[in-house]
């Protein structure tokens, strides 16, 4: 549960006079002093400094802190959303040394956006340029231990994405590397790997396969998917990464085994999951009875399931 903005607060916080002009939301902020963009803040009811800003900001991220404030936020009309814009501004000008989600996200999209231009025949694509300031970027962004962003950084960077741009990163270093783009498309895996490292291996094996590596590719995610020391979502992406490439015979027996596994450790939710992977795989090798066996090894996990979480529904095999 976001906490709620202190209530004394505004008394600890003069509110500055100067404010914001409805059209903001055409011109930005940019334009507006630091007082404008506290006055107005203030005005509709979050009476903050920098001091105040500077703690929320050690455990929150601008959309983190615009959450938070919208707990006693009165803004309506022009100003209703006004919250989000003033954090992500405030953190531009009293954090300029620690990277933004937004900031991470319009880099990656510009990045996205001259790469797609590359594949579209637009041979000045400004694609060098995109990735140095996203590799800049990279550098400072925040980690978990692992070495990993961390997950709330990327939590807040990808959600202005849409769906239609989350197909085109997912695709975007296999249709690179088809294409001959090989250096960019490596580069973009790599990338990749470091922002979802659930997909660590997986990239980079799609880019081999697109390249027509496809078996040492198929090797590599085999291996991906026996490695217990990785996830079990990071295993069944692999199990996906072969049924991509139509390695059938590899993808069943991956999917088979984590299957076993997942039943026999209790994990349904995974077992199951991987049931309309299996379903797919036999349906493209035209096994009927590897079929048959699925619905009743389906039907018993839905049972499992259903016993353990009774009223959870969940997608019912071939409903």
């Amino acid at each position: 549960m976001a906490r709620r903005w202190p209530a004394s607060m505004a008394a600890e916080n003069q509110v500055s006079t100067q404010r914001v002009d409805k059209s903001w939301q055409q011109k930005g902020l940019k334009e507006y002093s630091t007082e404008a963009l506290l006055g107005t803040l203030g005005h509709y009811g979050i009476a903050v400094g920098e001091d105040d800003f500077r703690k929320l900001a050690e455990t929150s991220f601008p959309l983190g802190i615009a959450q938070q404030w919208r707990q006693g936020w009165k803004g309506t009309g022009p100003f209703k959303d006004f919250v989000v814009a003033a954090a992500v501004e405030l953190w531009s000008r009293w954090l300029p040394d620690r990277v933004a989600p937004m900031e991470m996200a319009d880099t990656l999209a510009n990045l996205m956006q001259q790469l797609a231009l590359l594949l579209d025949g637009k041979q000045d694509a400004a694609v060098d340029a995109a990735f140095e300031k996203m590799n800049a970027l990279r550098a400072k962004m925040p980690l978990d231990e692992k070495g990993a962003p961390q997950e709330r950084f990327m939590r807040e960077a990808l959600a202005p994405f849409t769906e239609k741009q989350a197909e085109v990163f997912d695709s975007l270093a296999e249709a690179l590397a088809s294409t001959g783009q090989v250096a960019h498309a490596e580069s973009f895996a790599d990338l990749e790997e470091f922002l979802l490292p659930e997909r660590r291996g997986i990239s980079k094996a799609m880019v081999r396969a697109a390249r027509g590596e496809v078996e040492p590719a198929t090797a590599d995610m085999v291996k991906l998917t026996e490695d217990t020391e990785r996830s079990p979502i990071a295993r069944l992406l692999a199990v996906d990464g072969l049924i991509h490439i139509k390695a059938h015979g590899q993808a069943a027996a991956a999917a088979r085994t984590l299957l076993a596994s997942a039943e026999q450790g209790g994990d349904l939710h995974l077992a199951l999951d991987l049931v309309p992977r299996l379903e797919h795989i036999y349906k493209a090798q035209n096994d009927r009875e590897s079929l048959m066996e699925l619905m009743g090894i389906a039907e018993r996990l839905e049972a499992a399931h259903d016993k353990i979480h009774p009223g959870h529904r969940r997608h019912r095999h071939g409903r």
